[in-house]
């Protein structure tokens, strides 16, 4: 081998580990500010006096951004260039954090965290077309581990960020959550300027769809708008309604236009003919929602039911967080010898296990009763998340990277808005149930159960307390029942749809 067919492969054997680096790390970091916000709504609330509205808009601002965006930005970053929108959406989500941080009220909190949504939708829809532009003539083995290693920095995120927010909000304050992005992001973007290496699809004959671009956010903010806010103003009320019909209209609409444009369009509707692709957004969209779908109401039960602190919340969920970050890794070493399909059914059917495990739960109970189950959730996580998204990116021809990215990545806050909306009306119906049984104000002691306020029930006669105590236990063991089953439907979806024969090798970028 020649001298400088080996300076080649240093270059691309370096730029291929900057790139996971730099990648992983931003997943970690907007992962992160999504579940670090959760522990410190309380907080929040005594600071800029913000009701349950304000406090639930701080939350679904960034989501609905981040969401809406997320398919658009990875068709567009094929076109635009990879690295561009990468570094534009690291330095708008680095200035949103400090705007947040800097926030005087309620209003300002939740334009900020919707600026930060939009950061966070460019970093996410292009990070694994970036890794899979890096990893082209690598071989899948090798891209599909990078993939694993972005997925993992972001799973880390999530399971970790209760513990870190509630050590940050005890320890400083609530603004200090915001704060800490503020020299993580400038790392990000002086290495993306440095080491990441610009790429766009190969084939850009045809004109920007900017039609689908714009219908495709519209469908995504109206259907997780709907999700949102269902579950509080009521799934009758007109802004509901009317975003529902919204949704449901424009979605036909953008399909009639994409597929009219063929392989000009925004997203490729042929893509859903790799029984691969379609199942691998199935596996994600379930584990959304069994996993960050129940995670508020997981913590409502702590932090409400059981008065425990933020920071005592973050230390009982690292019975989730510490299985998760040990299987990931052993799970991307044992795609060698196992196929990744089954790897992912086993953990989904994990997660599902850990779900109906704390079915058991009591009014009673103390947080040990959730151990066993968060332990399974957690390895059952660590087991499939590696997976995800690489199956998904990795099953589409390289030029169409950026498009499956996109698309991968919404299903993840719509199996989050999903199971949020879904759980959150179980909750309501639970507590609905018991209430009759005892005399009291039921409509407003529903409001407080659902919020997780008991402390606002002590003074109510002693029959009141103990059925909306059994109401929200109930709720809870309903909605682990649902996730549960949903958890192994996603195990069967795996082993019937995913294939290892619809993998691209060797593909340029």
């Amino acid at each position: 081998m020649a001298p400088e067919d080996d300076q080649v492969r240093s270059v691309l054997a370096a730029r291929r580990r900057w790139t996971v680096a730099i990648t992983a790390l931003s997943a970690m970091l907007m992962t992160l500010d999504i579940t670090i916000v959760n522990v410190a709504l309380p907080q929040i609330a005594a600071g800029l006096g913000a009701g349950l509205d304000g406090l639930q808009w701080i939350v679904n601002a960034y989501t609905l951004a981040f969401a809406a965006l997320l398919l658009s930005v990875g068709s567009l970053s094929d076109r635009v260039g990879r690295r561009r929108i990468f570094g534009l959406g690291v330095a708008v989500f680095t200035v949103a954090s400090l705007g947040c941080a800097l926030a005087p009220d309620t209003t300002a909190l939740v334009a900020a965290r919707a600026v930060q949504g939009v950061g966070g939708a460019l970093v996410m829809g292009t990070g694994l077309a970036l890794i899979a532009a890096a990893h082209a003539g690598a071989g899948a083995p090798a891209r599909n581990t990078a993939i694993g290693l972005f997925a993992a920095g972001g799973a880390a995120a999530a399971a970790l960020g209760p513990l870190v927010g509630g050590a940050v909000v005890d320890g400083w304050g609530w603004r200090y959550i915001f704060l800490l992005n503020l020299p993580l992001g400038a790392a990000i973007l002086l290495g993306t300027w440095l080491r990441l290496t610009e790429s766009k699809a190969d084939d850009l004959r045809h004109r920007l769809d900017l039609a689908g671009l714009v219908l495709a956010a519209m469908v995504l903010f109206a259907l997780n708008y709907a999700l949102l806010t269902g579950p509080v103003e009521g799934w009758s009320a007109t802004s509901v309604v009317g975003s529902l019909v919204a949704a449901g209209g424009l979605a036909i609409v953008f399909g009639i236009v994409q597929w009219r444009r063929g392989e000009a369009a925004m997203l490729d509707l042929r893509l859903f003919r790799i029984r691969s692709f379609t199942g691998a957004l199935i596996v994600t969209y379930a584990s959304r929602l069994v996993s960050f779908g129940l995670l508020p109401f997981l913590i409502l039960w702590l932090s409400g039911m059981l008065g425990h602190s933020p920071l005592q919340i973050g230390v009982r969920l690292l019975f989730l967080s510490i299985t998760m970050i040990i299987v990931a890794p052993l799970s991307g070493a044992l795609t060698r010898r196992v196929p990744v399909n089954v790897l992912m059914a086993l953990g989904m059917a994990l997660t599902g296990a850990g779900a109906l495990a704390m079915t058991v739960i009591e009014p009673g109970d103390d947080w040990t009763a959730a151990a066993p189950g968060l332990a399974l959730i957690g390895a059952g996580a660590g087991l499939a998340a590696p997976h995800l998204l690489g199956v998904a990116v990795g099953v589409v021809p390289p030029g169409r990277a950026g498009m499956a990215s996109g698309a991968a990545n919404t299903f993840f806050p719509l199996g989050t808005a999903s199971g949020v909306a879904v759980f959150g009306a179980v909750l309501a119906h639970q507590v609905d149930l018991q209430l009759p049984v005892a005399e009291g104000p039921a409509e407003q002691v529903r409001a407080l159960v659902t919020a997780g306020r008991f402390d606002q029930l002590a003074t109510l006669p002693e029959p009141v307390r103990q059925a909306a105590e059994r109401g929200f236990t109930n709720g809870l063991s309903a909605m682990l029942t649902i996730a549960g089953i949903a958890g192994l439907l996603a195990a069967v979806a795996s082993l019937v749809l995913i294939r290892g024969a619809d993998q691209h090798e060797d593909d340029p970028a």
